[in-house]
């Protein structure tokens, strides 16, 4: 699911100043540029190697908008939210609890919801018509 999702999103993100992003328990944030990772990152192999890869690109950066997008490619769904709130904490990561997992990673920062949700619903639309695979979007 991993590979699919990423593959669509790089394709719909073309152009756009993104970050894929984790956080410390501070909300300090750390990030890699969609970009970047589009172009470096080999989206068909196996899950663990596409997040250690992209783990392995962070730096700090600074919040330069007010939305994040959780994306759970495994669920199928991203949910759109303010950037300076905690939501989706990992229980078993205290240093890092909005860390990059096999499970989920942060899209960012938008500067507006139109902006996210525009992004998220022509994924969603993409990967319906692409793969027959349905995708939810939530936001405020």
């Amino acid at each position: 699911m991993w590979g699919k999702v990423f593959k669509v999103l790089c394709e719909e993100a073309k152009g756009k100043d993104l970050y894929l992003l984790e956080a410390d328990k501070d909300l300090n944030w750390f990030g890699v540029p969609l970009s970047k990772v589009c172009s470096e990152i080999d989206f068909n192999g196996a899950v663990r190697d596409i997040v250690e890869g992209i783990r392995s690109m962070l730096e700090p950066v600074s919040q330069s908008g007010k939305l994040i997008a959780y994306l759970d490619p495994i669920n199928s769904f991203a949910d759109i939210y303010p950037a300076d709130r905690p939501r989706y904490r990992l229980r078993n990561n205290e240093e890092r609890p909005f860390a990059i997992t096999v499970h989920s990673c942060r899209v960012g920062f938008f500067d507006s919801l139109e902006e996210a949700a525009d992004l998220f619903l022509s994924v969603s639309k993409a990967l319906k018509e692409k793969e027959n695979l349905k995708f939810n979007v939530v936001y405020l």
